[in-house]
Parts: structure tokens; sequence; C-alpha cells
């Protein structure tokens, strides 16, 4: 068997999957971490809630705009570069906010690691379709989504940072993972595999794509739509589900926040069983699909509140791990609907997505806290969990078939 068609030992694929998730989850750590940060300054600094949202939209806004262009440099750069270049931007952007103190200063650093962002999506999907066998790329993508879980869960530690050693030291220390892994992924030159083989064989195939065409094939085009409002969905919650069932429920915050948390972990559980299910079926879209309508008969009880507070950890457990399952198989489904060798550009397109809904959500959702209708956003999620349940299904029928290549992960 040549090496081009040898399937990679399974210690060669849990090494690379595991560095590419820690590296996910530091993406997910930093994009929480930085906002946390800003709430921890503020009142130092004289910042305001507002200031503080408006330079969070700013980091994603920039994340969004810029995840295509980084596309674009991980095909022709490389994703290992790329990949530990943002790594080392997003580290240092949170060391910088330790001698910032205007808003200024601040919207300079969430430009910054705004860009240092961007690249996470199309550096990790292109050196895990390249890297890992294929029959495990659903457990790769599922270890690569629970990373990004625990890097949200990880975040917090700044507030213990911050009591400990101030807020200087905490950002100074929060630097470190991203700089650490930075070099890491530089060094992992044998394991982590140049995916520019595959795009150079792409580009000699008659009929291959060009440019703008890439982007406006419809399955690419929804493939963004979906993960648009997926991001919404879950950033939305993230973010106000605390305030939310406080009001509805009665409960504590604390409470609250343990519900939150619960729901975070039994999507996390959901995202390992969901690899599994994406490495054995075929028809990934209902998957997904399933999944998400199963989240959203298991919201409505919390929108309409005949829930009791006593049953809703339990509620959000399940709601949670039915989302998390569909992660892996929505990955899947992008993959098979990107011509080969246009991994770094077209993940980069479609997760852009992904900044776009979570920029766009929240002003929305703190809207209607405003205003007294925290019902009104789980009303959403469900609306939302049963129309991306449909896009799954028009994706799939939007797509074309790939060309048969050598049996490479992309």
């Amino acid at each position: 068997m040549s090496a081009a068609t040898a399937t990679p030992p399974l210690r060669h694929d849990f090494r690379v999957i595991s560095l590419i998730g820690v590296a996910h989850g530091a993406s997910h750590y930093y994009q929480l971490a930085f906002a946390t940060m800003l709430l921890i300054v503020r009142q130092e600094v004289g910042l305001s809630y507002a200031d503080v949202g408006l330079l969070a939209g700013i980091f994603y806004g920039v994340s969004g705009v810029a995840q295509t262009a980084a596309g674009f440099a991980v095909d022709r750069f490389g994703a290992r570069p790329i990949l530990a270049g943002g790594l080392l931007v997003v580290g240092l952007g949170l060391a910088c906010i330790s001698f910032a103190h205007s808003f200024a200063g601040f919207a300079f650093i969430a430009v910054i690691a705004g860009l240092g962002n961007s690249v996470f999506h199309p550096a990790d999907f292109a050196l895990l379709n390249s890297s890992v066998s294929q029959n495990r790329l659903g457990r790769a993508f599922s270890i690569h989504g629970l990373g990004g879980s625990l890097g949200w869960a990880a975040a917090p530690v700044m507030y213990f940072l911050d009591s400990l050693f101030g807020w200087v030291g905490a950002a100074l220390i929060g630097a470190l993972p991203g700089i650490v892994l930075s070099v890491l992924v530089f060094m992992h030159r044998e394991e982590l595999v140049d995916h520019r083989v595959k795009v150079r064989a792409a580009a000699a195939q008659p009929g291959a794509k060009p440019g703008l065409a890439l982007f406006l094939q419809p399955a690419l085009l929804l493939c963004l739509a979906y993960f648009a409002l997926i991001a919404a969905n879950t950033v939305g919650i993230q973010q106000f589900a605390v305030p939310a069932w406080s009001s509805m429920f009665g409960v504590t915050e604390n409470y609250a926040a343990f519900c939150l948390i619960v729901f975070i972990v039994g999507s996390a559980g959901g995202i390992l069983v969901g690899g599994y299910f994406a490495d054995r079926v075929r028809r990934h879209d209902l998957v997904a699909a399933f999944g998400l309508l199963a989240a959203a008969c298991l919201t409505v009880p919390i929108a309409t509140q005949t829930v009791p507070a006593t049953l809703l950890p339990i509620l959000l457990a399940l709601a949670g791990a039915a989302g998390g399952i569909t992660n892996p198989s929505r990955d899947m489904i992008v993959r098979n609907a990107t011509p080969p060798g246009a991994s770094g550009k077209v993940f980069g397109f479609v997760y852009s997505g992904l900044d776009i809904g979570s920029f766009v959500a929240p002003p929305l959702f703190g809207f209607l806290m405003n205003s007294g209708l925290p019902a009104v956003i789980f009303w959403i999620a469900v609306g939302l969990y049963t129309f991306n349940a449909g896009m799954v299904m028009l994706i799939r029928h939007s797509s074309t078939p790939k060309p048969a290549y050598p049996a490479v992960a992309e």
C-alpha cells in the first residue's frame, strides 16, 4: 500500500486530534476570556456594559469578516503556520489588556484578537481532513467540538486569576496557553499533514470552480446560513439564559448558572456520542435533523414554563445532548459539500456564519430581556432548531456529488 493511501495508525490520529482539539478549545477560551477580562476591568478603566458589548461585537465582527480571507491564506501558506500564528495572536491580544486603559485601546485589541480568532476553523478542518484517516473523521470532529465547549467552560478561570494576581497578572497568565500551543503546533510538522497537496491536485481537475463561483454554490450558501442560525441560538442561550431562567422560574442566579452548566455539559456529552454516529452512518443530514427536532421538543416545556424548576436541569441536559449529537454530523455535511482541495476556503467561508450569528443575536436577545420577554428567547430557540432541521435536508439535496479521488482524507 502506498503512502498516499495508507491509513494513519491510531496513535498518529490520536495525537493530531488531541492537538487540534486543544487548539480549538483555546480559540473558544479566548473568545470568552476576552469578554470576561473586559468585565473585570470595566469599572477600573471606565467602560460601560454597552461598551463591553460593543467591543465583543467588534471581536466577532472582525473574525467573521476575516475568516474567508483566512481560508485563502490557509490554502496559500499551509494550515499549520496559520494556526500557530492565530494562537500566538489571540494569546498576545489577551496579554495586551494588561496595559490598555481606554476604549480605543481595547477596540484595537479586539480587532487584532478577532483577526487571530478568524484562522481556527479553516486551519483546524484543513488539518483534520488531511491528517486523520477518513474512518475516524467523525470522532475527530466530535473531539474538535468538545474542545470548543471545554474552552468556553475554562474561561471563567479569569475571575480566579484576577482575585489571586490582579487583572494585569490575570491577563498575562491567561495569555500563556495560546503562546505555548502556538509553539507546539508549529513543531508538529510530521503529524500535521500539509493539505495543499490536494489543493494543487484539485486545481488540475477539469471543471474546478474558481474564485467567487466556489462560494456561490447553493449547498455552501445554505451551510453559511445554517451556521449563522446555530450560533445565534447558542450565543443567545449562553449569554442570557441565567437572567432569563431566574425571571421565568423564580430561581436564584446560582441555580440558573448551574442549569446552564448542565446544558453545556450535556451538549459536550452529545458531541462525543455524535462522533460515533458520524463515523457509522451515511445520512448525516438525518442525524442532524432528528437531533435538532429532539432539542426543539425538549425546549418547548421551557418556553411554556410548564416544567417545574426542580426538573429543569434534567430537561436541559437532554436538550443539550440532543443538540450536541448533531455537531459532528453537521461538520461532515460541510465536508461532503466541499470540493476536493478547497478545505481552507470553504471552511473559512462557511464557519464565518458562526461569527455572524454571534454578532447579530446578542442585541436581539438583550432587547427581549429589557422588554421583559425572556420566554420569547426560548420560543426563538424552538423555531431555530426546527428551521435548521429542515435546512440540513436542503443542504444534502443541493450538494453535488464529489468526483472520486485517491483514498486520502482531504
